[in-house]
């Protein structure tokens, strides 16, 4: 059975959003040649849509892009004789050589690169995978108003394969969540062109207007005193139509936005626990009693990866806009550091620093990963840079003594003083772009770390990693851990297993396993 052609084109469209001309013309002609040998019309008149969008600066990339659209125009043409292709050489032709953008303009390019990790995830048949980065670039593209590159989406949420009742489940809540972005920012852009709430999915038709009688003729007086009280009642009901018409998602979208729940933190007494968690305002940060119960909403805006303070009086998130920290029973928030990253932050055992990381957090199968590791004063001053590029380090955790930092790099699990000197490993892996998290037990015995499921290990690293029991999940999976501060239970999150998202606790030896919320 032939492949389809959105799985035969993946690779050529990762490539392209990429930035790689060279290597996206390789990719369409293997496709070509797949396409025309499956007779597949539609699938080469795609390919040439994806070719006319390919940048060529190079004198050799353009003869061959030529002799691409050539090809397909002809294969087009010889499957189906009653088809006529585009002019592609003369379209090609007419452009700048140095106008790549005539072909790929920014929006485009911006769209294909949150799509393209979706795409190969389909290549590969992962469809776990695929749901999870469908998802991801799901909020990129609500973010950017790109109703273009929602509906791309659809259409490729729409076609996705499922085997599996949840991967099922979780396609439906997608193709619904990506029908409501559609329709609200639909909305939206009818408002910025002057038009009155229009719903683009709207099926009535509007009532034709009533013919008003004439009125008699009035003096300048009479004219301003009506068109003032028009003023004012079109005022009054503009405000009514506003507050009672006006989809509550809109505002929600643009100043709620949401991220990635989960990463617990303990308070110092171990008898609450800080998390993310979609709320009132899109992703913000709440707190539960560590028997389990309700949450409580301490940010009253966005917020995500909280980690609580030694003395248990502020709680340190990453915002919109940085890093900020807030009061543990809720208020407003402050700014500390900017920063436009969305990696993590920790403070010290005895509060005096707090080491974070600048950089966008990994994801599998992301190119281009870069991170580095700094510390700072609780204020936000005496930034000091630790690590550069060297493993790209995800997060860190504090030792109990404060005087190491340790963390995930791409080769494994490493430490190294928190003053700054030499780099040493514990814990030998291939993490590549996983978000792997790591934290360090408070009896400085144990570390917890987690990918898909959570392992431990003595610091020293001398033995095996082993599994907790009861904590293995799908490969699609996110793990965070939290070491409670007598170190008798872990604290995680689990986001992306399509059923088992929520928050969680259990015993270092795996007993006791418990969720205590629901994502």
């Amino acid at each position: 059975m032939p492949r389809p052609s959105i799985e035969i084109l993946s690779l050529a469209r990762t490539e392209l959003a990429r930035g790689r001309p060279r290597a996206a013309l390789k990719e369409l002609e293997a496709a070509r040649t797949e396409l025309a040998a499956a007779r597949d019309v539609a699938g080469l008149s795609e390919a040439l849509e994806l070719a006319l969008k390919v940048p060529t600066l190079a004198p050799v990339d353009s003869r061959s892009r030529e002799h691409l659209l050539a090809a397909i125009a002809r294969d087009i043409s010889s499957i189906a004789p009653g088809t006529t292709a585009p002019p592609v050489t003369a379209a090609a032709s007419s452009a700048p050589a140095l106008a790549p953008a005539l072909y790929v303009s920014s929006a485009d390019t911006l769209r294909e690169q949150a799509l393209a990790p979706a795409r190969a995830e389909l290549e590969r048949n992962k469809t776990g995978r695929a749901l999870r980065r469908l998802e991801k670039a799901r909020r990129k593209l609500l973010d950017r108003g790109d109703i273009g590159g929602l509906r791309e989406l659809l259409d490729l949420a729409q076609r996705l394969p499922t085997a599996k009742a949840r991967h099922e489940k979780a396609r439906k809540q997608l193709i619904d969540a990506a029908q409501q972005n559609v329709r609200y920012l639909g909305r939206g852009k009818a408002l910025k062109a002057g038009e009155e709430w229009s719903d683009p999915f709207a099926t009535t038709q509007s009532k034709p207007a009533s013919k008003l009688p004439s009125l008699p003729p009035m003096s300048r007086r009479e004219i301003l005193i009506a068109a003032g009280i028009v003023v004012l009642l079109a005022a009054g009901a503009t405000g009514w139509a506003l507050a009672s018409r006006a989809p509550q998602r809109v505002a929600h979208a643009v100043n709620c936005p949401t991220g990635d729940e989960g990463s617990p933190t303990w308070s110092p007494d171990g008898k609450q626990i800080a998390f993310a968690k979609n709320g009132s305002c899109g992703t913000q940060i709440q707190i539960i009693s560590a028997r389990g119960g309700p949450t409580r909403e301490v940010t009253k805006k966005y917020g995500v990866l909280p980690d609580w303070s030694p003395n248990g009086r502020t709680i340190l998130f990453r915002s919109s806009d940085g890093f900020s920290v807030v009061a543990a029973k809720g208020g407003k928030a402050h700014l500390i550091h900017k920063d436009d990253g969305d990696m993590g932050a920790s403070w010290s055992p005895n509060g005096k620093r707090i080491a974070f990381v600048h950089g966008v957090a990994p994801d599998q199968g992301d190119e281009g990963f870069f991170s580095t590791l700094y510390t700072m004063s609780p204020d936000g001053s005496s930034v000091r840079r630790l690590l550069g590029h060297a493993c790209n380090p995800r997060t860190p955790d504090w030792s109990p003594s404060g005087r190491f930092l340790v963390f995930a790099c791409d080769r494994g699990i490493y430490y190294m003083r928190s003053t700054r000197g030499p780099l040493d490993r514990l814990i030998f892996g291939s993490f590549g772009d996983a978000p792997v998290s790591v934290s360090a037990s408070s009896d400085a015995r144990l570390l917890a770390f987690a990918g898909s499921d959570i392992e431990t290990c003595t610091v020293n690293g001398k033995d095996d990693p082993k599994t907790l029991p009861g904590t293995m999940y799908n490969d699609s999976a996110t793990i965070d851990v939290a070491w409670s501060p007598g170190s008798k239970r872990i604290a995680f999150s689990v986001v992306g297993s399509f059923g088992d998202d929520g928050l969680y606790v259990i015993d270092r030896d795996g007993s006791h396993h418990r969720r205590l919320a629901s994502f």
